[in-house]
Formats: structure tokens, sequence, C-alpha cells
């Protein structure tokens, strides 16, 4: 019985790993020499999200010195909605740094092609064309199985993915990049994220479901050609990840199983 008890806890808690957290997304090196004054001169990833001018004005997205090199990255490539399927639900994005012409928005995973655009100049599924959006939201009904995005110009689109799961995508300088690498030549990770702290810093403005992302467009991996805050979202965990915590499971499954006949 105490062997049971033991593996049953075991196997609880690294199920509950396998859905928090990061799902073991790599750790990416971003490269803070190619910005700041020794550089281009452009803050880096770091800087923006301590810098007032880039949270609510008077608080920063994150508090000096509560994000660097060795802060947990979110790189997942499949996010949900907090809430759904449970809830029609939606979340929250905003235009934070860099690149105002990036055209930011969400994917099927399952089929690049299928997306709604969400915040940057406009094309036939927009935001309107020409004009230049910062703030949008996207919602999600588990009745309909629709995403709906609205966007601060007053446009709004709506696409059905086959899931509450999707992807981001960011289209600037002419290419298209995706959260998932798999998607992008040489399976290169375009997009970093960091999630807000919430209540444990109360010097910041960024919630604990919030993240901020930063986009690599070329070479240099500084991560901060586009910067955008989204609210209200959670990482999937990968299937190459739970695959391996069920093999875990298993093989803790299996040491159980010889241990109670040891002791028989």
């Amino acid at each position: 019985m105490i062997m049971k008890t033991r593996f049953y806890g075991t196997a609880g808690a690294i199920a509950a790993l396998a859905f928090a957290g990061s799902a073991f997304a790599s750790q990416i090196d971003i490269n803070t020499a190619a910005d700041g004054p020794s550089g281009n001169g452009e803050p880096t990833i770091y800087q923006i999200a301590t810098d007032p001018i880039y949270g609510n004005g008077t608080q920063p997205l994150f508090s000096p010195g509560s994000i660097g090199p060795s802060t947990t990255q979110y790189n997942n490539g499949t996010w949900q909605i907090t809430g759904a399927p449970a809830s029609s639900s939606a979340l929250e994005a905003t235009y934070t740094a860099n690149f105002s012409n990036g055209l930011f928005g969400v994917y099927d995973i399952n089929d690049p092609s299928i997306s709604l655009n969400l915040l940057g100049p406009g094309t036939q599924n927009g935001p309107n064309p020409g004009r230049f959006t910062d703030y949008a939201t996207l919602s999600y009904n588990p009745l309909t199985g629709m995403f709906t995005g609205k966007a601060s110009d007053g446009t709004q689109n709506s696409a059905n993915f086959g899931s509450n799961l999707f992807g981001f995508f960011l289209t600037i300088g002419g290419n298209t990049y995706y959260s998932d690498p798999s998607q992008n030549g040489g399976d290169k990770t375009r997009m970093v994220g960091f999630r807000g702290l919430g209540n444990a810093d109360p010097n910041a403005s960024a919630l604990d479901s919030e993240y901020l992302f930063g986009w690599e467009d070329g070479t240099d991996n500084d991560y901060q050609d586009y910067v955008v805050t989204v609210n209200g979202i959670r990482p999937v965990p990968e299937p190459s990840s739970i695959a391996m915590f069920g093999v875990g499971l298993l093989m803790i499954g299996f040491a159980a199983r010889r241990l109670q006949k040891r002791d028989v």
C-alpha cells in the first residue's frame, strides 16, 4: 500500500509538471551585444521588459533584475486561451515595441494557411488595409468552435481552427515566421516568450497570465525585432514532451511493480 501511494503521488506530480510551465521548450541564447549602446543603439529585449515606457507608463512589465538570460523561457509552438474549452474567453494582444509594420496574428496549428490577423498593417482578412492596429482581442466560442479576432481599428474576422489550439505568426520584411519552429526554415526558433510574475512582482505590470514575446527576423538572435505582449493565454505541452512523460510514467510503474514482487 505504501508503494502504491508513492507511485500515484509521483505519477501525479509528473503529470502536473507535464502540463505546467514551458513543457521543456529549449532555452534560447539571446544575443544582447547586437543592441544597446555598444551595438545598434536599440533596446535589448530585457531593456524593453524593464522600461516603464513599454509597460503601463509608470511600471515596467518586469522589475529590473527579475528577467535575464537565466529566466525561464516559454518558446512553445502551441497555445490556448485561458479557460478554453470550458468557457468563452478572450486573449488581449498589445503591440509593445519596434517594427510597427509587422503583421501579428494566430494560425491553425494543423494548417498555417488558416489564420487571423490581430496587430499591424492590414490585408484582406485584416486589420483594415493601410491602417496600423496596436491592440486586439481574440475570443474562442466552444459552442461554435470559432475564433474571432477584433482589432482596435474596428475590424472583426472569424475562423474555425478545428480545435481550441493555435500558434502565433509574424509577417515582417516580406517573410512569415511561426511560433512552431518546424514551420520555419531550418527549424529555427523565431519567438521567445517570458511569463509575467503577477502579484509576485508588485512593482511590475505584467500579469501571471501575460507573456512578453520577442521575435527574431534575421540572424543576429537578439529577439527584439518585434515585441508584443499577450494576456489570457497558456502554453500547451508539445507532443514530444507528453510522450516523454508517458515513457517516464511507464518506467516508474514497472519499477514499482518489481519492488512489490520483491517484497512479497
